[in-house]
């Protein structure tokens, strides 16, 4: 992964710290959106607000990875398990205001 960067060490170690092939599934499409990028597109990644995009990870557990792009990177702002339909909006708030640390 060459464009994308974790803000934070704590959101790279919570993926790394989930059941092996979830894990596994989570870096992979990180891989696939470093080459991908935008290009990537629904149902994998959803723009949430002007600057944040969802990265979906789907199986019997759900993993959302909250990120951005800013310049020629792909910033991952925050991850979580999504257990509702909605974004918890304390979740969407981290990777908000993680998005300090860019500008």
């Amino acid at each position: 992964m060459n464009r994308v960067k974790f803000i934070r060490d704590d959101t790279y170690e919570f993926i790394k710290s989930l059941d092996d092939n979830l894990a596994i599934k989570v870096f992979g499409l990180l891989e696939i959106l470093d080459q991908l990028g935008l290009h990537l597109g629904p149902p994998k990644l959803k723009k949430i607000t002007r600057e944040v995009y969802e990265l979906r990870i789907l199986g019997k557990i759900s993993v959302r990875v909250l990120c951005t792009f800013f310049g020629n990177e792909i910033y991952v702002l925050h991850a979580f398990i999504k257990k509702s339909q909605k974004i918890p909006p304390k979740e969407l708030e981290k990777a908000i205001h993680r998005l300090t640390y860019l500008h």
